[in-house]
Order: C-alpha cells, then sequence, then structure tokens
C-alpha cells in the first residue's frame, strides 16, 4: 500500500437512519481497545444518534487474542512498554483513512467524530494532537494520556477548538483512573469545550456512562 493510501482496514457500517435529505450524515468512527475487533464496541450503535453514520474500524495488528492498533510489551513489575514506532504509523494510517472516508461513505468532511475506548482512546486522542482539523469531535474513554507514543504536531489552537470529553472508571484494574485524571489535567486548560466524567466501573463502558456519551454527542452535531 502506498504510503499516502488510506487503509482498507474491516469495520462494521450502520448508515445514518435519520437525517434531512440532501444533505450529508455526520460520521462517527469507533475504535476498539487492545485485543478486541470491530465488533466489540458496534453494539454501541444502537444506542447513539440515528443522525450518524457509524463505522467500527478493526485494528491493522493481529493480538494475542483479537487485534491492537500497536503492540505493547508487559514487563515484570508492572512496566509497560509501546512499541512508538508501530504506534505512530498506525496514527498516520487512521489519519489518513479519516480523510479519506467521508467521500467514500456519503458523510459530511466537516463532522467526523472519533469514539476510543483503551488503546483506541489513544488512537483518538493521538489523532486530535497531530490531526485536529480532521475531527469535530473526540470521546476517549478508559484510556491514557498518549505524550509518550505520539508527537504533538498540531498547532494548539486547532486542538482547542475540538470539544473532547473523556471518562473512566474508578475501579479500573487496567488502566487507573488516575490515567483518566491525567488526560483532563492536559486537556482541560487547552481545550475550550472539554468534558471530564468519572463513573463505578471497572476497565468498561457502564451504562449510565453511555447514556452520558450519547447525549454529549447528539448535543455537539
Amino acid at each position: 500500500m502506498p504510503a499516502s493510501a488510506a487503509p482498507a482496514w474491516p469495520e462494521r457500517v450502520l448508515a445514518a437512519r435519520d437525517f434531512a435529505a440532501g444533505t450529508r450524515p455526520p460520521l462517527l468512527v469507533l475504535l476498539h481497545g487492545i485485543g478486541a475487533d470491530e465488533n466489540d464496541l458496534f453494539g454501541l450503535a444502537r444506542h447513539l444518534d440515528r443522525r450518524f453514520t457509524i463505522v467500527s474500524l478493526r485494528a491493522p495488528h493481529p493480538y494475542h487474542v483479537g487485534f491492537a492498533w500497536f503492540d505493547v510489551q508487559f514487563l515484570p513489575g508492572g512496566q509497560v512498554v509501546p512499541d512508538v514506532a508501530g504506534a505512530r504509523e498506525a496514527l498516520a494510517a487512521l489519519v489518513r483513512w479519516l480523510a479519506a472516508a467521508p467521500a467514500r461513505l456519503g458523510t459530511d468532511p466537516d463532522r467526523t467524530f472519533v469514539l476510543g475506548f483503551s488503546q483506541g482512546a489513544m488512537m483518538a486522542l493521538g489523532t486530535l494532537a497531530t490531526a485536529p482539523e480532521r475531527l469535530a469531535g473526540v470521546v476517549a474513554l478508559s484510556g491514557r494520556y498518549p505524550e509518550d507514543v505520539f508527537a504533538g504536531t498540531a498547532h494548539r489552537d486547532a486542538i482547542a477548538r475540538v470539544p473532547v470529553l473523556v471518562a473512566h472508571g474508578t475501579v479500573d484494574d487496567v488502566l487507573a483512573v488516575e490515567n483518566g485524571r491525567r488526560i483532563r489535567d492536559a486537556l482541560q486548560p487547552l481545550c475550550r469545550d472539554f468534558t471530564y466524567r468519572e463513573f463505578v466501573v471497572g476497565h468498561g463502558i457502564a451504562p449510565d456512562e453511555l447514556a452520558v456519551v450519547a447525549q454529549w454527542l447528539s448535543a455537539h452535531l
């Protein structure tokens, strides 16, 4: 695949079910966590605004179970070592996918939202840091601030204009809630429209959390 080509990743699509005739619907892209696939988050689609065309992507790299956006080594003592080069390659490919998707799917190029969970949240935040012009909003759930993985290249003003919702579980035993708070501390002073919420849930998405996500997305269309 040429470096400039958009990747043809496996995906599941739910076309917009409610949008005005003669207009192009907004696009919501779902980015799963490590060890999952395109089916993992797709069940959320039926709970979200019917005006969205929703695409759930499969990450490009096979993992022990499922797939990953980039490889991660878990070392003795709890140290986590990401494949930085692989992560940046995956992020560049995701940005190319986002650039090409509206024309292919018939969606509004000015209204592309990304929702990422866990490692997918890192990818969503990496896109915000490097290509905010592609985004109308970011939802980062149970993630980690990826400053040690993705070099932020975008201008602060471009990042600041993108609405961001961050949520994290207070009993998350995979990525502790401190990770969500670190994202909050980094982005709240920068983003003009920033929301942070915590929920009593582990490394997953609670029903009340999903309700907040759905309301936030609808409010930002």
